[in-house]
């Protein structure tokens, strides 16, 4: 959980876009189609009525690994975070299913901000990469996020705002 410190506010919180959550279940979409199609069509196989349990049996499993390998990418997702207050950027990364790594630097040691916008997709539907350097040389890095340059404009605005403060 993060803890914000006094007088901070979150100004924005962004995930990745949803067209790539989208096109990665897009995958999931034609295995589960895949899984149907072969039991609509197991009859018309001549399997004796003994190996029927079994073939059901695999099946299941079939379905749970399929099902499985959704909710980690929805939970990949949706645990992917870039959280911008008025003092700090908090980038939450989920790596898996139980690993989560989460990394901050204040609006202050901002250097640069660049924005990536990849292909006619994400232009189309307005979404890209953010890098962002720091004073320590150190870059962090946001990709697919959606309404890119809103995000890079709140984050330049308040960095101003701090140099301005200093």
């Amino acid at each position: 959980m993060i803890t914000l410190h006094a007088d901070e506010r979150v100004l924005c919180a962004v995930h990745r876009h949803w067209i790539v959550v989208a096109q990665k279940m897009t995958m999931v979409v034609f295995l589960l189609l895949g899984a149907l199609i072969f039991f609509l069509l197991l009859p018309s196989f001549s399997i004796g009525p003994s190996l029927l349990p079994f073939i059901f049996y695999l099946f299941l499993i079939y379905l749970l690994i399929v099902l499985l390998v959704a909710f980690v990418l929805w939970m990949d997702y949706y645990l992917d975070v870039w959280i911008v207050t008025t003092e700090r950027v908090i980038d939450v990364e989920q790596i898996g299913m139980f690993r989560r790594e989460a990394s901050e630097f204040p609006l202050s040691n901002i250097q640069d901000v660049t924005v990536e916008i990849p292909g006619f997709i994400a232009t189309l539907l307005h979404y890209g990469t953010i890098r962002i350097q720091t004073a320590g040389n150190q870059s962090f890095v946001a990709h697919e996020i959606p309404d890119v340059d809103r995000v890079k404009n709140i984050i330049l605005e308040e960095a101003r705002k701090h140099r301005t403060l200093k």
